[in-house]
Formats: C-alpha cells, structure tokens, sequence
C-alpha cells in the first residue's frame, strides 16, 4: 500500500489538538503563577518553547515530504497551527477564567494598584487613578474578552515566529548518498 502525503491543513487539524492543549498548560499556569509562584518559571519555558514546538511540526512536515516543502507551506503550517491550537487554548482558559478562577482579573487589577503604592514616586500616577476608576465602574474586561486579546496576540506572534522557524525548518536534508563512507 502507497504511504499518501497529507496537505499541511491535515497536518495542522491533527496537530493543532496537542499544541492547542500545550498553549492551554501555559495559560493555566499564567492564570495560577500569582498563586503559586514556581509556575513563573514553568510560564516562562512553556512561552519559549511553543516556537520550537512550532518548528518540530514544520520540520516534521518536511522531512514527511522528503524535502519538498515550500518555504509558504512550512509558514503556513506554523500559522494554521497557532490558530488551531489557540482557538483550543481559548476554550480552557476560558472555562479556567469563568469558572475556576472567576476573580482572576479583579485579583491582578488589585494587585498592580497595590504594587504602585508601594513605590513611593507612581503613587500619584494616572495609571493607577485609571485602574482604580476602572475596578469602581465596573469597567475590567471580562473573561471573554481576555481570550479573545490573548488570542489576537498568540495567533500573530505564532505567525511571526513561524515565518522565522519555517525559515530554519526548510533547510536541506542530508541524503545517504551525501554521506561519506
């Protein structure tokens, strides 16, 4: 039976899934790092890995066509694969925000307007005047609106950096005849 290629837009509908639910270990951590200070670190190599998560499913999709992928292809598989493993990112961190975490926003405002008076030149800052007057009109973005700017945000720094890793993905395979023996 003949192995049949699959487009990148299969690729990226069965890969999307596992890095939508890495994208989401992120965001969880992001969400309890205040409480649990140890997630930082786990925020921080989670964030510098997705590009690198990135280009293993370009490189993966180019070494699967034996090295006939177009620079566009590896880009555009980066790109579907940030917007299908975001919109599934999305999801859990918004169930976390609504309904694990529903004070997640209220808790960061508060925490910002208290790290302000703390330092002693930002206690007359309009920074702080706004946040304040935000929190008391009830003007703080709601979960759903923390989602969709995150996912605005992942979607085109994925796409950056998939111009870049696609770049580095694409680089020519070393056949067995190109090998010394």
């Amino acid at each position: 039976m003949e192995h049949v290629k699959k487009s990148i837009y299969q690729c990226a509908a069965e890969w999307g899934l596992p890095f939508g639910i890495y994208l989401a270990c992120a965001g969880v951590a992001v969400i309890y790092a205040d409480l649990f200070p140890p997630l930082s670190f786990i925020v921080m190599i989670l964030t510098l890995g997705a590009p690198l998560l990135g280009y293993y499913f370009q490189r993966r999709k180019f070494i699967e066509d034996d090295g006939f992928t177009d620079y566009s292809s590896l880009w555009m598989l980066g790109i579907l694969l940030f917007i299908l493993g975001t919109v599934v990112a999305s999801f859990i961190i918004f169930l976390v925000l609504q309904y694990l975490r529903p004070t997640f926003i209220y808790d960061q405002a508060q925490a910002f307007i208290k790290l302000y008076h703390a330092a002693p030149h930002a206690v007359d800052s309009d920074v702080v005047k706004v946040l304040q007057r935000a929190i008391d009109d009830k003007m703080l973005p709601t979960p759903i609106e923390m989602v969709f700017n995150m996912f605005w945000f992942v979607t085109c720094g994925g796409s950056f950096s998939s111009a870049i890793t696609a770049l580095i993905a694409g680089r020519p395979l070393k056949r067995r005849s190109d090998r010394q023996p």
